[in-house]
């Protein structure tokens, strides 16, 4: 009986791992040539956008909100960076205002966001809607839609790049994910963040900066935004005004099947990386299947719609049991 509990326990609160290592384990049993190395080592590489940006959206999830804004500043910043890449200033110079200009237009955006939010009122996902409307409007405006090539290489060793033959965009996440842990698991302010999202008018009776930490939130999430624009851009050596046009949806997966709740209050870093790595890794072995892509996204619409039914149920069959557990008191 007691292994019993603890295996219903170990599916209950690890369902997201144990959902990881099972569709590993099936992928490496029925899917030609996802065991291999280099495929293995290609889904870490390509895991590691999507978990930056998922660790930045884990934050605004946690206090009910949304972030559609994060594809408008992946484009964007993509965009002024090649262009200054490209001119004709120095190397090292046009590197080092590139990145300044990316970071301060990202952080731009997050406090549109913020400010939106808190002062204006404007419920997330509409604030948001906005900003991405905007300002993916304008960079496809500024460059007519057109990619800019001719990056220097020395930016593209950035994503192309190994340090101790480790890929730089791996060594880039674990230093991220490390970040947003401790910021969330292991700080005051993670406390401020689980405590707003659980109930704004608590946090507010209780003396906490409410309105300061949801603009937090979103300017969190825009910076993320910015490094994992950084990092496509120069893997992909060019400023592209559609870059992650199609990542929205991949990161509100990653995150909804790492374990956060829409509603604010519950969740965490760890799930959302497992979040990710498995959304890539569905991408990757139904690919090597050769199933089209529309299929994937059915794939992926039915893994949210399973992990969100789950939750419900999970919430629904704890409160019963905190109910029973009252009356037999």
């Amino acid at each position: 009986m007691k292994i019993v509990k603890q295996l219903r326990k170990i599916l209950v609160e690890q369902s997201v791992v144990v959902l990881f290592l099972f569709y590993f384990v099936v992928c490496l049993l029925f899917v030609p040539k996802f065991a291999n190395m280099e495929n293995l080592l290609n889904i870490v590489v390509q895991s590691s956008d999507l978990i930056i940006l998922s660790c930045g959206m884990t934050f605004v999830f946690l206090n009910g909100g949304m972030d559609f804004s994060i594809t408008a500043v992946l484009a964007l910043t993509s965009v002024i960076g090649a262009k200054i890449l490209t001119s004709s200033q120095p190397v090292v110079l046009a590197i080092s205002e590139a990145i300044l200009a990316m970071l301060a237009i990202g952080l731009m955006i997050g406090c549109i966001n913020g400010f939106s939010v808190t002062k204006l009122k404007i419920p997330s996902f509409i604030a948001t809607m906005a900003t991405q409307l905007i300002f993916s409007g304008i960079a496809l405006t500024m460059t007519q839609s057109n990619t800019i090539g001719g990056i220097p290489a020395s930016f593209n060793l950035i994503a192309q790049g190994k340090i101790l033959g480790i890929p730089a965009p791996i060594l880039v996440t674990v230093v991220i994910v490390f970040v947003s842990y401790c910021l969330l698991h292991s700080m005051v302010y993670g406390k401020r963040v689980f405590s707003v999202g659980t109930s704004h008018m608590v946090s507010t009776i209780s003396g906490l900066p409410v309105k300061r930490t949801i603009c937090s939130l979103f300017l969190l999430s825009s910076l993320y935004a910015v490094i994992a624009g950084i990092l496509m851009t120069a893997r992909l050596g060019a400023g592209v005004p559609s870059l992650g046009k199609d990542m929205m949806m991949d990161v509100v997966a990653a995150v909804v099947v790492g374990g956060t709740s829409v509603s604010g209050g519950e969740g965490g870093i760890p799930g959302s990386v497992i979040g990710a790595i498995l959304v890539v890794m569905l991408n990757n072995s139904l690919n090597l299947l050769g199933i089209d892509w529309y299929y994937i996204m059915v794939a992926k619409g039915g893994l949210i719609l399973i992990v969100s039914v789950y939750a419900i149920l999970k919430k629904s069959s704890g409160r019963e049991v905190a109910i029973w557990t009252k009356k037999s008191s």
